[in-house]
């Protein structure tokens, strides 16, 4: 049997993907497995598992080389199984149960990212430069925005409302940078003129990923750092916008903030078409909070690190 896995979406979705298809991959050795990754087929490397069976979409001669001679090609959507979009599984294990065709989530735990030693050199000087910088005992990661995130003359809007307004994200960092060092994990288009709180890093999804190895804490929204912070057992705060915990971050490790008396819907996203946009429109202020509220969220930042990580 020959058997090809596409695995499209962010990063993240592909990061979730990770246990399941260690799973399957164990559980069948005599079949002939592939793996295509639209994207983030980087993410995989080193991975002694996953590695060498997996692709790009762009890699030459896929067609030939891989699909061609595929006897079964899947691409496994979570979003469509139905204990997902009913809060009832998480993204790994909805990905399990495509993948695997089971609703056994024993064994489905952190996804596994693999570093090599010299990109996690690389983060450590980084981390040092920062810290001789910003002169603080601790460093944070924080990824305010997600991948719908865009930015309109200058102000960030994201439509679907999984990160950080604009003038939410420079009240929580300017109180956040009294007491730590802060790395932006958000590309150039995202800095603004008033940050003049953080460390601005831009590379790749995997100088990334050893960034937040280094780091003492990560703080995030629904995106693809958190899965990160989890595949390294790093402590941090998820702030949920209009996503719930349960489908698309880690309840039972981290540190999850939601907004109070908001009126937040599933958005189906994947299943229905404008049923998605309605629902985006009940979400809309998930993640614009008063600054009332965001002395209460670092509150809650400081105490979690003093708890986890230490005064």
């Amino acid at each position: 049997m020959r058997k090809v896995f596409m695995i499209d979406g962010g990063a993240g979705r592909a990061i979730a993907a990770i246990p399941a298809l260690e799973k399957y991959v164990k559980d069948h050795p005599k079949e002939e497995v592939r793996i295509v990754i639209f994207g983030w087929d980087n993410l995989l490397w080193g991975n002694q598992l996953l590695q060498d069976i997996t692709f790009g979409e762009n890699t030459k001669g896929l067609y030939d080389l891989v699909l061609k001679s595929a006897d079964v090609i899947i691409t496994p959507e979570p979003y469509r199984v139905p204990g997902y979009f009913r809060q009832e599984l998480s993204l790994a294990q909805a990905f399990n149960k495509e993948i695997n065709n089971t609703d056994d989530h024993t064994g489905i735990g952190p996804p596994n990212l693999c570093l090599s030693k010299a990109e996690e050199k690389t983060a450590a000087n980084l981390i040092a430069d920062v810290k001789n910088q910003f002169k603080k005992s601790k460093t944070i990661v924080l990824q305010p925005y997600g991948r719908s995130a865009r930015v309109d003359r200058g102000d960030i809007i994201d439509d679907s409302s999984r990160g950080l307004d604009s003038r939410s994200y420079l009240q929580l960092v300017k109180k956040l940078s009294t007491k730590y060092n802060i790395i932006l994990f958000a590309e150039k288009d995202f800095h603004q003129p008033e940050d003049t709180f953080t460390f601005k890093l831009e590379s790749d999804l995997r100088t990334w990923a050893a960034v937040i190895e280094g780091c003492d804490y990560f703080v995030g929204c629904d995106s693809a750092g958190q899965h990160m912070a989890r595949a390294f057992n790093k402590p941090g705060t998820v702030i949920v916008g209009s996503t719930f915990p349960i489908n698309v971050t880690y309840p039972d490790w981290f540190n999850v903030i939601e907004k109070a008396d908001v009126l937040k819907t599933y958005s189906p996203i994947r299943l229905c078409g404008l049923d998605c946009h309605l629902a985006d429109r009940y979400n809309d202020n998930c993640m614009s909070f008063t600054e009332k509220e965001i002395d209460s969220i670092v509150s809650a930042i400081m105490a979690d690190i003093d708890k986890k990580v230490g005064k």
